[in-house]
């Protein structure tokens, strides 16, 4: 390897590294209050459930599973969604008239819930994707996924990055669609077409963005496919 292209990709590595920390102190300082799982439970069934299940449970493949995902993320999701830090007109219309507090009990009590069980993937591309979610891909600057989201993809409750194995395919694709919009910069009509709720700091862009970026519609598809079985 050329000594340029060496340092080149040792510079995206230490970008990538420093943006994992801020992302992972960030998220640590983002406390969940005190919450109340039977309190959410009233809420879940009233406001959540016709979408994703009473316990956490999805029927729909574009609305995400959230029994068993890890707290701090469903929190800051959910607060994002609130504030309209993180677009989407359903979830802001359910949310009207809800408190912190209210957001902390419905958190608390779908990460209660059993975790979701995992779908089928594609077997034809298992290999393909396997290698590019736990590798990435450095010719093209893609880190692994696994490095944040974890080899079987449990997350990390830690630093708030959400579980992904065994999530609706269809979803997964659509949010690292939105996420690469951002990342490129496309132009949208709205801003709900984009999602960029991750950054550390605002203006700045978080590391799905930079990521999902580099990914072609080969890559969504093969890794939405292959998260949806990994357990």
């Amino acid at each position: 390897m050329k000594p340029a292209k060496k340092a080149t990709l040792a510079k995206f590595a230490l970008a990538s590294s420093i943006g994992i920390a801020s992302l992972s102190a960030y998220a640590a300082s983002y406390p969940v209050p005190a919450y109340n799982i039977e309190a959410g439970k009233a809420i879940v069934e009233n406001n959540c459930a016709a979408c994703h299940g009473a316990n956490g449970v999805s029927v729909a493949p574009l609305q995400p599973n959230l029994g068993g995902q890890n707290i701090k993320y469903l929190y800051k999701q959910l607060v994002d969604f609130k504030t309209k830090a993180r677009r989407n007109g359903v979830m802001e219309a359910q949310l009207v008239g809800l408190t912190q507090q209210d957001l902390a009990d419905v958190a608390g009590y779908y990460a209660s819930q059993a975790p979701w069980t995992p779908g089928y993937g594609n077997k034809a591309t298992a290999a393909e994707a396997t290698k590019l979610y736990l590798g990435g891909d450095k010719t093209r600057g893609v880190i692994p996924c696994a490095g944040c989201h974890d080899p079987k993809g449990s997350g990390n409750a830690f630093a708030a990055f959400p579980r992904l194995g065994g999530q609706h395919a269809s979803y997964l694709a659509l949010q690292l669609k939105l996420f690469r919009a951002a990342g490129r910069e496309d132009e949208v009509a709205t801003d709900m077409e984009v999602r960029t709720n991750d950054a550390a700091k605002k203006g700045e862009k978080g590391m799905m963005q930079m990521v999902a970026a580099r990914l072609s519609d080969r890559d969504i598809k093969i890794l939405s496919e292959y998260l949806s079985a990994v357990h």
